[in-house]
Order: structure tokens, then C-alpha cells, then sequence
């Protein structure tokens, strides 16, 4: 076994091990012990030893505290006994703190006791050396994961901490040794607490891995994207002994896929939802509303003349006049309603769950905020305002695409009306015009 003596060291330990007599009246040793060549004193070595001790006829525990105080824990301690010295007994010299006892009237005894001390100090010799490897193992472990930047933590079967590194004391807030020995109750708020432990409860209930992603907050208040991923640890009988944990910190990754997901819904110049985005929520709109039988309408919206805005302006005043338009249209939309730029100057809106005469007021509302906002302020015509066509949806009996030929139809109607102004769907209520 890596760390542990071999034979031949145990062996040459139990031959080469110096035996000493040791007595604080500076009595020699006795007659019966004179051949196992014993050294007078304190042991000289780093412990171990083996040493012989007088027993006298009072109680051995003071000897015994004395010696362990001057020698130390490790060495055996073998109290000799002379019976005629008065009466004692062997399991009070034990409990006093002695390894062993001789009795000096049995000398056959001697060669028995010496070989039992030396194997005693054998074990303890090799116990040591597995305990400092064990140890060396543990900091070797500890080291490499205190080098690492993510989160990691140890729990046992009953939910406490048992270990943690560096990363996760910044995370928590709290050092090691206050974390060991706590609940997450102990160290999380509450609410995060009864989240976490019933991810382990549930954990620990079937066993293997667990993957999932929350947002927790940091000791500094910082907020973050986590992807905690758990294993139960389980011993050689399958029983579950606890949870090995890690925390990646995925908050760039989410960062980026909110960007992503941005640019594919998104209008890079007015940030309005994009055409393919329109058409993904007026589908899911769409299908809701057949089932539960809510109204939808639907809006096409044109700015007038932005042709001439481009031309007499320059694009980059036809680029702020787009912006400036879709950020009205969504300030009057409200919750709920999607605005999204069709194309060019041209926008959808959708309104679920609306019917077109509240649809056609929004609308009017829409106008009226563009216009009254004045962004060219320096050209009498109907420029930079705008004309809206306006159609109600029936999804038992139309789609989708009907209903948007129909609002593009009022669109169209507005526009050679004089624009600015809204026009509802002649097919679905009879022409209606604002403007």
C-alpha cells in the first residue's frame, strides 16, 4: 500500500526500537530487566519509545500525567509492578494512562510484553504514516481545487457542508470554516436556501447527476447566470453519502444569447421586433385565439412621404425620424401589443385579444402622437406622419395573411384620402376613416 511501511521496515523497527527505564526517584532498574540492556532517562528520539516505569504502591495516574507531560503522547509507557511492594490493579495502571503492565514475579512475561510494545509501536508507526499521507492527499486535493475558478462544494447525506475552496468562499461571502459545519440555511437567504435544498433533496432521493441553471447572487450583490451541476456520492454498499457540487459561471454565454437572440428578433436600426418575429407571435396569437375564441386585429402602418425625407434630408435624418416614429408607436402600443417594422418605413402591429373598434382607437392614438411630435417640423405636407390601415382577424374563418391584405387595403385607402389618418377594413365593418 502507497505510504505504509513494508514488512522488512516493521521488522527492523521492532529490532532496532531502544528500550529505556525511566523513574523519577532515580532507582536503577531491577535485576530481572538487566538483559534487555535498558537505557537510563528521557528518550532522546522524536517519540515512540518504549520505557519501563517503577510502579509504586500509591495511585499510578499522577506518574502516568507527569511522564506524558515530559515525554509526550506517543511514547509506551510500560508500568513494572513488584507485588511486594504493595497490592494494585492492572486495569487502574491502564486507565491511568499506561500502555501495558509487568509483573516483576512472572518473568517469562518480560519477552512477551517487549514483543507486544514493539508491535503496538509498529501500528502506531504505520498508522501515522497513513495519516500523514491521507493528510498530504487532502492538501494536495484541497490546493488544486482552490486553484480552480469555479465554484466547488462538498455536502454529507444530512445536507452540511463538509468542504468548499476558494471560489466558493467568494461566492458565499463566508471562509471555509464558517461554511464547514453549516446548512445552506446558514449561509443563503432563505428563499435561495429552500430552492437549493430541494434540488439536493431530490438529488439524494435517486442518485446520480443533476444539471440545471438559476440566477443567484454573489456576496458583492452582483447578480449572475449559474449553471450548477451535482453528483451523488455514493459508497462501495451504494449508499448515498452526499453531494459533490460545481458552479459555472455562464453569465457571458447568456449575455451573448440574449444578443443573438436579439439580432434575430430584432431591427437593427429602430430595435422594433423584426418581420420574422412579427409573424412567430401572430402565429402563436393566432392559434390561441381559435381555440378560446378571443378577437385579434391587426395594423399596417406606412409613414407618408418618407421618400422625400431621404431625398431632401439624407438618410441619416430618414434613419432618426424611423427610430423616433417606432418608439412612439411603441410607447402608445402599451403591454401586450407588438409593433414591428415590416420593412422600410413601413410597421405591423398586432393587437391580441382586441377588437378593431379599440384597435382603430390605439391606432388613432399612434397617429396623433407622431404628428403632434412634429419630427419635420419644417415641411408643411403630410411628411414624416401616418397613414394606418386597420383589420379585425377572425381565425374560424380567415387567416393571417387575410387579414393582412385587408389592413393593407385600408393602408392604401388612407393614403389616396389625403394621409395621415386611419382607415378601418371595409370588409369587416364598413369604411371608416379618422384623420
Amino acid at each position: 500500500m502507497h505510504g505504509s511501511y513494508s514488512t522488512v521496515e516493521v521488522n527492523a523497527r521492532r529490532e532496532s526500537s531502544p528500550l529505556y527505564w525511566h523513574s523519577t526517584q532515580e532507582e536503577p532498574a531491577p535485576p530481572e530487566l538487566e538483559e534487555l540492556g535498558l537505557r537510563q532517562g528521557k528518550p532522546a528520539g522524536a517519540g515512540a519509545e518504549i520505557c519501563f516505569v517503577p510502579l509504586g504502591a500509591g495511585d499510578p495516574a499522577p506518574t502516568a500525567m507527569a511522564l506524558r507531560q515530559l515525554l509526550g503522547p506517543d511514547e509506551y509507557l510500560i508500568g513494572v509492578a513488584d507485588p511486594a511492594t504493595g497490592a494494585f490493579c492492572a486495569d487502574d495502571v491502564l486507565q491511568a494512562g499506561f500502555d501495558d503492565v509487568l509483573l516483576l514475579v512472572r518473568p517469562d512475561d518480560i519477552t512477551v510484553c517487549v514483543a507486544r510494545a514493539r508491535a503496538a509501536l509498529a501500528r502506531r508507526l504505520w498508522m501515522r504514516r497513513e495519516q500523514a499521507h491521507v493528510e498530504l492527499e487532502r492538501d494536495y486535493l484541497q490546493a488544486c481545487i482552490d486553484s480552480l475558478p469555479t465554484p466547488i462544494f462538498f455536502k454529507n447525506a444530512e445536507g452540511i457542508y463538509v468542504g468548499c475552496n476558494k471560489a466558493f468562499e467568494g461566492f458565499i461571502g463566508l471562509p471555509t470554516e464558517k461554511v464547514v459545519g453549516s446548512s445552506v440555511y446558514d449561509v443563503a437567504p432563505e428563499d435561495l436556501a429552500r430552492r437549493y435544498q430541494q434540488a439536493d433533496d431530490a438529488l439524494l432521493a435517486r442518485g446520480g447527476e443533476q444539471v440545471y441553471e438559476c440566477e443567484v447572487r454573489y456576496a458583492d450583490g452582483s447578480l449572475h447566470h449559474v449553471a450548477f451541476h451535482k453528483a451523488a456520492i455514493a459508497s462501495e454498499d451504494g449508499r448515498l453519502r452526499g453531494i459533490a457540487g460545481a458552479m459555472l459561471d455562464i453569465t457571458d454565454r447568456k449575455n451573448l444569447e440574449g444578443r443573438l437572440i436579439d439580432a434575430a428578433e430584432r431591427d437593427p436600426l429602430t430595435n422594433a421586433y423584426n418581420r420574422r418575429k412579427f409573424f412567430e407571435i401572430a402565429t402563436e396569437v393566432t392559434d390561441l385565439a381559435r381555440r378560446e375564441g378571443h378577437p385579434v386585429s391587426v395594423a399596417i402602418i406606412d409613414l407618408d412621404h418618407f421618400k422625400s425625407i431621404n431625398d431632401q434630408f439624407g438618410h441619416a435624418e430618414g434613419d432618426r425620424v424611423l427610430c423616433a416614429t417606432a418608439a412612439l408607436l411603441e410607447s402608445a402600443a402599451g403591454d401586450g401589443i407588438t409593433v414591428a417594422r415590416a420593412g422600410g418605413e413601413e410597421f405591423y402591429v398586432l393587437f391580441p385579444g382586441l377588437a378593431l373598434t379599440i384597435a382603430a382607437e390605439i391606432a388613432e392614438t399612434m397617429r396623433r402622437q407622431v404628428s403632434d411630435a412634429g419630427l419635420l417640423p419644417d415641411v408643411g405636407e403630410a411628411t414624416g406622419t401616418l397613414s394606418i390601415g386597420v383589420a379585425a382577424l377572425d381565425p374560424l374563418r380567415g387567416t393571417l395573411w387575410d387579414a393582412l391584405k385587408e389592413a393593407d387595403e385600408a393602408l392604401y385607402r388612407a393614403k389616396r384620402t389625403g394621409r395621415n389618418r386611419i382607415c378601418v377594413a371595409r370588409r369587416q365593418s364598413g369604411y371608416a376613416s379618422a384623420g
